[in-house]
């Protein structure tokens, strides 16, 4: 006798019924898809720690010189009408015209930074990287902890920066940071 899985009912939400969710509830994140509210596990911890490094230093890039723009940790960003996800990370040039910061969601930003866990690499480098792009962004960096590496997309191409290289990037003018400290 043949036994027949049925998956469950995709829960569907508009833009507006997302935003109403709750900011946060522990060990889930949600993001918005094409309408489908996406549930992911919280990152572990190597993936926060690569998160923490890229981010100290980012910060630290900006502070050293005004007008060097603002990164943010994960926040609720609409990347299309139905899409809103939440980067790891992202720089936002100075300039830029930007919602208020008791509200959400913001704009995708001019780098938006993703760290890819096991279950969420093939999403990250699919779905996500081309709504970021199709979203304005001039730059995607897609960082794998394991091995370690980063794969930087604009949308006139790609590179890959392994472990032994350096991370650099023409909208960062002077920041550089060694791929291999991203685990320090």
């Amino acid at each position: 006798m043949r036994r027949t899985v049925t998956a469950p009912p995709v829960a569907r939400f508009t833009r507006e019924e997302f935003l109403r969710l709750p900011e946060s509830s522990p060990g889930f994140r949600f993001e918005l898809v094409d309408g489908e509210l996406v549930t992911m596990n919280d990152p572990l911890p190597l993936h926060q720690v690569v998160v923490g490094t890229v981010y100290a230093e980012l910060r630290r890039w900006c502070r050293a010189v005004e007008g060097r723009g603002r990164v943010l940790l994960s926040i609720d960003t609409e990347v299309g009408p139905d899409a809103i996800v939440g980067p790891d990370l992202q720089w936002l040039a100075a300039g830029r015209e930007l919602p208020d910061l008791q509200r959400r969601p913001w704009p995708a930003g001019d780098l938006v930074i993703e760290v890819a866990s096991p279950s969420t690499e093939r999403y990250d480098a699919g779905t996500k990287l081309a709504r970021y792009l199709a979203a304005g962004s001039q730059e995607v960096w897609l960082v794998t902890p394991e091995p370690l590496g980063v794969r930087i997309v604009r949308p006139d191409g790609e590179r890959r920066i392994d472990a032994g290289g350096m991370l650099t990037s023409g909208l960062l003018p002077g920041f550089e940071l060694r791929v291999a400290e991203l685990l320090d």
